[in-house]
């Protein structure tokens, strides 16, 4: 009995040490009827670049995917783009009004290339379009907001334009094959056509060593009230 109860304890401590998953979505809730086709729904090449304010992380996140949805407005296209999209993501001092229109101005030293390739599927009102990091990315939002660089290339728009879903369309900056995307600010909207976007995350950090030694505490009391217990 007792060593049957030791070994339920170690393992409760064990779950407790493991690090939980989250996701999180950045700009809910979208635009009603609108959306942004760049970078990923129209025969856009060029460069496009979203800066997500770091008060909507809670905590370090991996990023092991990103997610865009396109649910408020149908504009009956069958397939998403063809041509080559190569996401970075990196940390920022640039905010949604700093952002300089020299892209290499905002991009972090930490810069990752996190995907390159297709992303061609067909397509329907309603699906999301999941786009699987080759490089997971870990990011602290205690280090500064997060930036979005994404260089389209050879992109064709044959089953039709989809506009993903937005939040806040005020303005936004576009220069020939550039668009500087302007996003999403703590509940507040400013500048520009941000993408409503989810990130598939594994939270990397541990318990804090407070947290794991008031919860050893409260295992020690617990296995004194058992001992008590069982030896009544």
């Amino acid at each position: 009995m007792k060593k049957s109860l030791a070994t339920a304890f170690f393992c409760v401590a064990l779950l407790a040490a493991i690090p939980a998953l989250a996701n999180v979505t950045v700009g809910l809730p979208a635009d009603a009827g609108t959306g942004n086709c760049f970078p990923f729904g129209c025969a856009y090449s060029g460069e496009y670049q979203q800066v997500y304010n770091s008060g909507q992380f809670s905590g370090t996140i991996t990023i092991t995917d990103l997610e865009f949805f396109n649910t408020a407005f149908d504009n009956g296209a069958t397939a998403t783009n063809t041509g080559n999209f190569a996401i970075s993501l990196s940390t920022t001092s640039a905010d949604w009004n700093t952002l300089s229109p020299t892209f290499a101005n905002n991009i972090g030293g930490n810069n990752t290339l996190v995907f390159s390739g297709s992303i061609s599927q067909a397509w329907a009102f309603g699906d999301t379009l999941t786009i699987t990091l080759s490089t997971p990315f870990t990011y602290n939002p205690g280090a500064g907001n997060l930036l979005m660089d994404v260089v389209a290339t050879g992109t064709n728009a044959a089953g039709g334009t989809i506009y993903f879903d937005t939040n806040g369309y005020n303005g936004g900056t576009r220069d020939g094959n550039t668009f500087l995307g302007r996003v999403y600010n703590g509940g507040s909207i400013d500048s520009g056509y941000g993408l409503v976007t989810g990130f598939s995350t594994g939270v990397s950090t541990v318990p804090e060593p407070g947290s794991l030694a008031l919860f050893g505490s409260g295992v020690i009391g617990l296995m004194a009230v058992v001992r008590r217990k069982l030896n009544m």
